[in-house]
């Protein structure tokens, strides 16, 4: 090795060294490039692309060589036999020829290796061939171990440099076959002996000038296949780069259209389909399959969607007209978006779009599920969720359509108004799962067998309505019979079994009104005037309903503001003990004179007042102003306020006793709350447990008007009453009357056993008070006893006269 180094410095001129070794890689990168396009071009293309590298390698070999040849200092001038030197070229070109082909038939890296090792042979070939074309006297001394060395150098680093072709790793084996051909070429020089050699004058051959000359050329003709090989190898570069992405754009819109939801369709001016992905032939039928439609014409795939029946003539006839005409609006530019149905009940949307260039584009979806789901929503929005009958805004619409109807056509219609009788206290009883059972059934009842212009709907509720056209009274009556035979019925529910009634109110187009509004309104009233009548449960709508509703109204509006303009009074009737006649208290009552109307009685404007809302503030002002009034009296007198159903059924109620107490400076125990069992029975525990709030204050809680209503012994005994009172209307006939006698006697026996005192109304008549003395009633309060009347008390009895000459003076409403 340090030999062969001390030859090339010694014995060389490194300038043409390098050159050698420039043009030479020039030609080695220029094989690579070359053998790429070969491995990838057709085979007549590949034999070009061979060929081409051969000649390329070729010249770049023998180049590489004669350059050498240059570089060497002998010590005496070389010529070269010319043909000879030709043959050299030959050589080059056809073995590295024939190992070229081999690496680009070849797919394995054995075959470039092969191929590459072959090339190493023409090398040697070459070079051995050029030597022998030297003209000079004596013999060449041959180191043979070196010339093995350069023989195998050169097939194991040629074998290596296609390898590295295989991997695609071309600058690496331009660099490995440029050592390949150099380091066979000045092994083998350094392999040669020249020490005994000398020219040969006057012999012929090529001199060294000439040889300059021509491998000056064949060196610009290896570096202009290695300019072009590296311009082939940049475009190789782009091609392979826009294939590359070609495909990985076509691999992902195939992906894409392949696995999209929507079918996709392109079609050309003409109409012809040019594109279509799979999914176009499902969505046409299972039997399409997989078949490309690919050249049917827009009529095709129309014809492919028929969904008409009957006459074939007739419907490929409107088919035809049809789709010619869809064609002509998409050629105009038109975008169309339609919906058809198919044999099979899929919904498929179509979308034609136009595009620039001509043509159009065409997605199919399928739309089933989305427009069975719109429906299905639009259904539900018009039927009621418990009983799946119409709902309100379904009646409602129902309404106006009857009334469009009935002005076009002067058709007659009804409008019932339903409302189920006592169904809280199914609720309250069974519980809320019993009283859904019970609505689901009349549900189920009122719209069975309905016919045709006959619609019933739940307004909400225990709400339901009615619609019926008719053209004579006898079909309204019969529709109306059926109601009444669907809502008076027994319903098992459960483990019970369950009656249920109702109030019915009809209104009748265009006599009870003319639009929908009033209709309701109408049918409402004459509802509420059944419910209010214990004979009758159907009522048709009369014109005083509307009078009665309207003063109702306007007598609403003057409590609110009488409240306001503090335009009520209190008086006061006096409670005394029947055995001594002692005063034992007070009874509040509220009066209210109205303008322009008097004196209106409690049982006319306190419904009215817990309609309209006005009872909270109405009780809260007379519990403040009672107590208020009592706490400034000189004697210590109890007072009885009434509580109305609905302020018992609001636990504010507890508050307003409270602040009422509180603002006032009233002992709770001279105040006393009387209630009505059918307050309590409205909302029982409610009431029960804000009536034992009130009384752990101190307040005394009286049960009224006992006798009539409900008046369960469940009530006095789920409730510890400190009174009972005996309605007034016992009162009117206990003297001669055994029946009211013994009730009274009852009542009595009753509070006697259960500890509870017992004060009888309405007490008129001195034998009255005798009966009510010999049964051994408690308290009595009466016109006997003194009339309801305000309190007022003289200077001499505020000063503090005993309370045994104290009279308190009535002076109003003495009647």
């Amino acid at each position: 090795m340090v030999y062969l180094f001390d030859f090339l410095l010694r014995q060389h001129d490194w300038r043409y060294v390098g050159l050698a070794a420039l043009v030479c890689l020039m030609a080695a990168y220029a094989c690579m490039s070359l053998l790429r396009h070969a491995r990838h071009a057709t085979s007549r293309l590949r034999l070009v692309w061979v060929g081409v590298a051969a000649v390329a390698v070729g010249l770049g070999i023998w180049s590489t060589h004669f350059i050498g040849m240059l570089a060497l200092r002998p010590g005496f001038t070389l010529s070269y036999d010319l043909a000879l030197t030709a043959v050299s070229l030959l050589i080059a070109i056809a073995i590295c020829g024939l190992g070229i082909a081999l690496a680009a038939r070849g797919r394995t890296a054995a075959d470039h290796l092969l191929g590459g090792a072959v090339v190493g042979i023409a090398i040697a070939g070459m070079h051995f061939t050029g030597i022998a074309a030297l003209v000079m006297g004596g013999a060449i001394g041959w180191n043979m171990s070196l010339v093995a060395l350069s023989v195998l150098a050169g097939m194991g680093l040629g074998a290596l440099s296609f390898w590295a072709a295989h991997r695609d790793r071309l600058l690496l084996g331009a660099v490995l076959l440029t050592l390949a051909i150099c380091g066979m070429h000045f092994t083998a020089m350094g392999a040669a002996d020249l020490s005994r050699c000398f020219p040969l004058n006057g012999a012929g051959g090529v001199d060294n000038g000439l040889l300059s000359v021509g491998v000056a050329l064949v060196s610009l003709l290896v570096l202009g296949a290695a300019t072009g090989s590296a311009l082939l190898d940049q475009a190789d570069r782009r091609r392979v780069h826009t294939a590359e992405r070609l495909a990985e754009v076509s691999v992902i819109l195939e992906l894409a259209t392949t696995h999209m939801a929507q079918g996709l369709c392109l079609f050309s001016p003409a109409g012809i389909m040019q594109f279509h992905n799979v999914r176009v032939g499902e969505l046409i039928g299972p039997s399409m399959g997989r078949r490309s439609m690919v050249g049917w014409h827009f009529r095709d795939l129309s014809r492919a969607l028929q969904t008409t029946a009957g006459d074939l003539h007739l419907a490929e006839a409107a088919a035809a007209q049809r789709i010619e005409g869809m064609i002509a609006k998409i050629e105009s530019g038109e975008s169309l978006d339609y919906l058809r149905t198919l044999n099979d009940g899929r919904i498929i949307r179509f979308l034609h779009i136009p595009i620039a260039a001509g043509g159009w584009v065409t997605t199919l979806d399928d739309v089933t599920d989305q427009q069975r789901a719109q429906a299905e929503i639009s259904r539900l929005a018009y039927r009621d969720s418990l009983t799946n009958i119409l709902n309100r805004a379904a009646f409602n619409d129902e309404l106006d359509l009857a009334l469009e109807e009935a002005d076009a056509n002067d058709l007659n219609f009804a409008v019932v108004a339903i409302d189920l009788d006592r169904f809280k206290d199914i609720n309250d009883t069974y519980g809320h799962a019993v009283g859904d059972q019970v609505l689901q059934a009349l549900g189920t009842r009122l719209s069975a067998g309905l016919k045709e212009g006959e619609v019933v709907a739940r307004m909400g509720g225990d709400e339901f309505a009615a619609l019926k056209r008719f053209s004579s009274m006898d079909s309204l009556r019969e529709f109306l019979a059926r109601i009444e035979a669907a809502l008076f019925a027994r319903i098992p529910a459960g483990q019970v079994v369950i009656s249920t009634a109702a109030s019915i109110g009809v209104s009748i187009f265009p006599d009870d009104g003319g639009d929908r509004s009033r209709l309701l309104n109408n049918a409402d009233l004459a509802m509420y005037r059944a419910k209010a009548d214990v004979e009758r449960h159907l009522c048709y709508y009369e014109e005083d309903m509307d009078e009665h509703a309207r003063q109702r109204r306007a007598m609403a509006r003057d409590l609110w503001v009488a409240l306001e303009e503090q335009g009520f009074h209190l008086v006061y009737q006096v409670q005394k003990s029947v055995e001594t006649s002692q005063i034992t208290g007070y009874e509040v009552l509220l009066r209210w004179e109205r303008p322009g109307h008097g004196l209106v009685s409690p049982g006319d404007f306190i419904p009215i007042a817990e309609e309209s809302g006005a009872i909270g503030a109405i009780g809260a002002w007379v519990l403040n102003t009672a107590c208020q009034h009592a706490a400034s009296w000189p004697e210590p007198y109890k007072i009885a306020v009434n509580i109305s159903g609905v302020q018992l059924g609001q636990p504010e109620l507890i508050e307003t006793v409270r602040d009422a107490l509180l603002l006032s400076g009233l002992a709770p125990s001279r105040l006393e709350l009387e209630v009505t069992e059918t307050s309590i029975i409205a909302d029982k525990q409610r009431a029960l447990h804000i009536l034992r709030q009130i009384k752990a204050m101190g307040v005394s809680i009286a049960i009224d008007d006992f006798g009539t209503g409900y008046s369960s012994l469940d009530t006095l005994r789920s409730f510890p009453f400190d009174k009972i009172k005996i309605d007034r209307s016992f009162m009117t006939s206990v003297d001669h009357n055994d029946q009211s006698r013994a009730i009274v006697r009852a009542i009595l026996a009753l509070g006697n056993s259960l500890s509870m005192p017992v004060l009888a109304e309405g007490v008129e008549t001195a034998a009255q008070l005798a009966v009510l003395r010999a049964e051994g009633c408690t308290e009595a309060q009466g016109f006997l006893l003194g009339r309801p009347g305000a309190m007022t008390w003289s200077s001499a009895e505020i000063a503090g006269l005993p309370s045994a000459q104290i009279t308190p003076l009535r002076s109003l409403n003495r009647r």
